[in-house]
């Protein structure tokens, strides 16, 4: 019998896991506000069929994956709920997890399904269903949280979920996740987007713009991605995040005073000290940039 696995949100995230599902032959039953979304979902075989109402595309599903900004999956897990059938397993793909947590497992009591959180740490600055690709997912780390009380079996259809389609798969607490990912990916993003900022200001822009090369690129890329999805992150994981932008705000200070007093020998303890942890989180990976 062919499985079906329901989509809520057709983007970036939501489009590439059906077309990496449809892939392996998985029935996909995708939801999207918009018409255009829909249609664009279907033509590009990201779903077998496409919906405007959560409950109708959850319809049938043993696993429904909601793949909308953090603080919209509640919402979306409430609107499925007359869907569910006893057994089925829901998960999303947000940034955050002690929120999402706190607040989904409950509005599916009653019902015989579960939730149990993830967070594939995949991704792009791109957006839109028009982004989606099959191989998004493939090699990347997806990140499982699960609370004490979600049955084992829940947990473990979420895991060989994210497997089949290529991740990597850590089962990590909540509140763990949050705070790690505070200091590997939301510290990162908003630091991208400050710099964006004090780089491309009004003042001046239009004669600096061809003096940016791939340093402002590298360094700035993750600043595209959108708002509304980064909104909803930092809304939900404010304490952490607010502790590691102190942390680097500290750094940033301490470069200005080096520079302003023309301490050479403190400017070359910085710049090391970046070269270093660099090498920390990502290995010895020497690259010519």
């Amino acid at each position: 019998m062919t499985e079906t696995v329901a989509i809520v949100g057709l983007g970036l995230m939501g489009g590439s896991l059906g077309l990496a599902l449809r892939g392996q032959g998985v029935r996909v039953r995708g939801c999207a506000r918009r018409e255009a979304t829909r249609a664009d979902a279907l033509r590009r075989g990201a779903v077998d069929e496409a919906f405007d109402d959560p409950a109708a595309a959850a319809e049938g599903a043993g696993r429904i994956v909601v793949c909308v900004p953090v603080r919209a999956i509640p919402e979306l897990i409430r609107a499925v709920r007359p869907a569910l059938r006893r057994g089925a397993v829901v998960t999303d793909v947000g940034s955050t997890k002690a929120h999402v947590s706190a607040l989904c497992p409950p509005l599916l009591e009653g019902t015989g399904a579960a939730f149990v959180g993830s967070h594939p740490i995949a991704g792009s600055e791109r957006q839109g269903i028009e982004s989606a690709r099959a191989d998004l997912y493939r090699g990347a780390l997806t990140v499982v949280t699960p609370l004490a009380s979600a049955p084992d079996d829940a947990v473990g259809q979420v895991e060989s979920l994210w497997r089949s389609v290529g991740s990597r798969v850590l089962r990590m607490e909540p509140g763990d996740h949050d705070r790690r990912l505070a200091r590997t990916s939301h510290l990162p993003h908003l630091a991208a987007a400050a710099l964006a900022a004090a780089v491309g200001r009004a003042d001046g822009a239009e004669a600096a713009a061809p003096l940016c090369g791939p340093g402002f690129r590298d360094a700035t890329r993750i600043a595209e991605g959108s708002a509304d999805v980064w909104i909803d992150i930092v809304g939900t994981n404010r304490e952490a995040v607010a502790a590691e932008l102190d942390g680097l705000g500290e750094r940033l200070a301490a470069m200005a005073r080096a520079v302003r007093a023309g301490d050479d020998a403190a400017v070359r303890r910085l710049l090391e000290d970046g070269r270093s942890g660099r090498r920390r989180m990502l290995g010895d990976a020497r690259r010519t940039e």
